[in-house]
Protein backbone atom coordinates (compact mmCIF):
# COMPACT_ATOMS: atom_id res chain seq x y z
CA UNK A 1 0.00 0.00 0.00
CA UNK A 2 1.45 3.37 -1.02
CA UNK A 3 1.92 6.12 1.54
CA UNK A 4 -0.05 9.31 1.29
CA UNK A 5 2.20 11.83 -0.53
CA UNK A 6 0.58 14.81 1.16
CA UNK A 7 1.54 13.62 4.64
CA UNK A 8 5.10 12.68 3.74
CA UNK A 9 5.87 16.03 2.08
CA UNK A 10 4.47 18.29 4.81
CA UNK A 11 7.22 20.42 6.32
CA UNK A 12 7.47 21.43 9.95
CA UNK A 13 8.65 24.94 10.67
CA UNK A 14 10.88 25.96 13.56
CA UNK A 15 11.49 29.72 13.64
CA UNK A 16 15.02 30.88 14.33
CA UNK A 17 16.29 33.65 16.60
CA UNK A 18 13.59 36.25 17.40
CA UNK A 19 11.00 35.03 14.89
CA UNK A 20 7.50 33.80 15.68
CA UNK A 21 5.31 31.36 13.72
CA UNK A 22 1.62 32.27 13.92
CA UNK A 23 -1.44 30.36 12.68
CA UNK A 24 -4.00 32.91 11.54
CA UNK A 25 -7.50 32.38 12.87
CA UNK A 26 -9.89 32.33 9.94
CA UNK A 27 -13.25 33.75 10.90
CA UNK A 28 -16.22 32.70 8.80
CA UNK A 29 -18.74 35.42 8.04
CA UNK A 30 -22.15 34.97 6.50
CA UNK A 31 -23.44 37.65 4.15
CA UNK A 32 -20.11 39.30 3.47
CA UNK A 33 -18.54 40.27 0.19
CA UNK A 34 -16.86 37.34 -1.53
CA UNK A 35 -13.23 38.06 -2.40
CA UNK A 36 -10.96 36.00 -4.68
CA UNK A 37 -8.85 33.44 -2.80
CA UNK A 38 -5.62 35.47 -2.75
CA UNK A 39 -7.44 38.61 -1.59
CA UNK A 40 -9.20 36.70 1.18
CA UNK A 41 -5.88 35.44 2.45
CA UNK A 42 -4.07 38.77 2.31
CA UNK A 43 -6.88 41.00 3.63
CA UNK A 44 -8.16 38.75 6.38
CA UNK A 45 -7.94 39.46 10.05
CA UNK A 46 -4.44 39.72 11.50
CA UNK A 47 -5.24 37.72 14.60
CA UNK A 48 -3.75 34.36 15.30
CA UNK A 49 -2.25 31.90 17.73
CA UNK A 50 1.48 31.46 18.25
CA UNK A 51 2.44 27.90 17.28
CA UNK A 52 6.24 28.14 17.54
CA UNK A 53 8.87 30.53 18.89
CA UNK A 54 12.51 31.06 17.99
CA UNK A 55 15.19 30.73 20.67
CA UNK A 56 15.16 34.44 21.59
CA UNK A 57 11.60 35.39 20.61
CA UNK A 58 9.67 37.28 23.26
CA UNK A 59 12.55 37.52 25.70
CA UNK A 60 12.86 40.86 27.48
CA UNK A 61 15.32 42.00 30.12
CA UNK A 62 13.77 43.81 33.06
CA UNK A 63 14.80 44.83 36.55
CA UNK A 64 13.28 43.95 39.91
CA UNK A 65 12.95 46.27 42.93
CA UNK A 66 16.59 45.60 43.97
CA UNK A 67 17.89 46.61 40.51
CA UNK A 68 18.74 43.00 39.70
CA UNK A 69 18.47 42.01 36.05
CA UNK A 70 15.58 39.61 35.37
CA UNK A 71 14.95 37.92 32.04
CA UNK A 72 11.24 37.55 31.19
CA UNK A 73 9.59 35.66 28.35
CA UNK A 74 6.70 37.87 27.27
CA UNK A 75 5.39 35.54 24.53
CA UNK A 76 4.56 31.86 24.71
CA UNK A 77 3.12 29.19 22.46
CA UNK A 78 -0.68 29.36 22.56
CA UNK A 79 -0.92 33.15 23.01
CA UNK A 80 -3.58 34.85 20.85
CA UNK A 81 -1.96 37.85 19.19
CA UNK A 82 -2.54 40.68 16.72
CA UNK A 83 0.27 41.07 14.22
CA UNK A 84 1.25 43.51 11.47
CA UNK A 85 -0.14 42.26 8.14
CA UNK A 86 2.83 43.28 6.00
CA UNK A 87 5.57 42.71 8.58
CA UNK A 88 6.40 39.10 7.76
CA UNK A 89 5.92 36.27 5.29
CA UNK A 90 2.81 34.22 4.55
CA UNK A 91 3.59 30.52 4.16
CA UNK A 92 1.32 29.16 1.44
CA UNK A 93 0.09 25.60 0.90
CA UNK A 94 2.60 25.23 -1.93
CA UNK A 95 5.36 25.50 0.69
CA UNK A 96 3.78 22.90 2.95
CA UNK A 97 3.12 20.42 0.13
CA UNK A 98 -0.65 20.38 0.60
CA UNK A 99 -1.45 21.63 -2.90
CA UNK A 100 -3.70 24.34 -4.27
CA UNK A 101 -6.94 23.09 -2.67
CA UNK A 102 -5.71 23.40 0.92
CA UNK A 103 -6.61 26.25 3.24
CA UNK A 104 -3.45 28.15 2.37
CA UNK A 105 -2.10 31.32 3.88
CA UNK A 106 -2.85 30.43 7.47
CA UNK A 107 0.78 30.34 8.62
CA UNK A 108 2.66 33.60 9.07
CA UNK A 109 6.22 34.13 10.23
CA UNK A 110 7.48 37.46 11.55
CA UNK A 111 9.84 39.08 14.03
CA UNK A 112 8.66 39.09 17.65
CA UNK A 113 8.72 42.91 17.62
CA UNK A 114 6.05 42.90 14.87
CA UNK A 115 3.45 41.47 17.25
CA UNK A 116 1.24 44.42 18.11
CA UNK A 117 -0.69 42.98 21.05
CA UNK A 118 -1.44 39.84 23.02
CA UNK A 119 -5.18 39.25 23.37
CA UNK A 120 -6.09 38.42 26.94
CA UNK A 121 -9.37 36.66 27.59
Amino acid sequence: MASNPSTSSVKKYQPKFARVLIRREVKKQIGSIILPGDSQKRHASCEGVIVALGETAGITESYDTDSNSVVLRTLKVGDRVIFGRYSGTWLDATYTGKGEDADDGTLFICQDQDILAVIEE
